[in-house]
């Protein structure tokens, strides 16, 4: 199927809004074709599970990327609620004839994110590398079990930055503008492939 001829809703967080880096630079600028970027900083999966209905189907895409999770589990959430709210939100797409694409968000930089003055204001710092992997785990198996595509920039990322993580984030969390480009040329390569362009 050519994907670059068919509409893509992207929901997620600031790191699919592009928090941080300027007009043109988040990734999901770079995807090729029709897409609608339904990413809100801050919004935890809970926050995208309410805004499912206006953000998503109301636009009856052909398929949806969904990605979230660090803000439920830094801000003290447990796995198995970011899961549970994921769960219904890929069974709803899936229900409505619309191509699931789970992701896995990219991992953070624990020594950079820790020396930002707001994580001592984030409860679930604590152990936030364990939960991030349970969760990474759980969507990738998920995607497994329902023939799904999995947007998995949690394993890709690291690939492209042999000259240092950090040099590829603001702030530890958010990736800066060689962040994003990583990640548009991780995306490209799993939503678009060369067969489609």
């Amino acid at each position: 199927m050519d994907w670059s001829r068919k509409t893509t809703v992207f929901l997620g967080d600031s790191i699919t809004e592009g928090y941080g880096v300027a007009q043109g630079e988040c990734w999901v600028d770079a995807m090729p074709g029709h897409w609608i970027n339904r990413g809100i900083s801050g919004d935890t999966t809970a926050g995208m599970r309410r805004r499912f209905d206006a953000h998503v189907l109301r636009h009856a895409p052909d398929r949806v990327v969904i990605m979230g999770g660090i803000n439920d589990l830094s801000e003290g959430g447990s796995p198995a609620e970011t899961e549970e709210n994921l769960f219904s939100m890929y069974e709803r797409a899936r229900m409505n004839g619309i191509v699931l694409v789970p992701a896995v968000c990219v991992m953070p930089d624990y020594d950079e994110l820790l020396g930002n003055d707001w994580a001592a204001y984030l409860p679930g710092l604590r152990g936030l590398p364990d939960k991030l992997e349970q969760l990474a785990q759980w969507i990738r198996e998920y995607a497994a079990q329902n023939g799904c595509i999995c947007l998995d920039f949690a394993q890709q990322f690291p690939r492209f930055t042999p000259d240092g993580y950090c040099r590829y984030f603001s702030d530890g969390v958010h990736p800066n503008a060689r962040g994003h480009a990583v990640m548009a040329e991780i995306a490209r390569h799993v939503l678009y492939p060369r067969t489609d362009l």
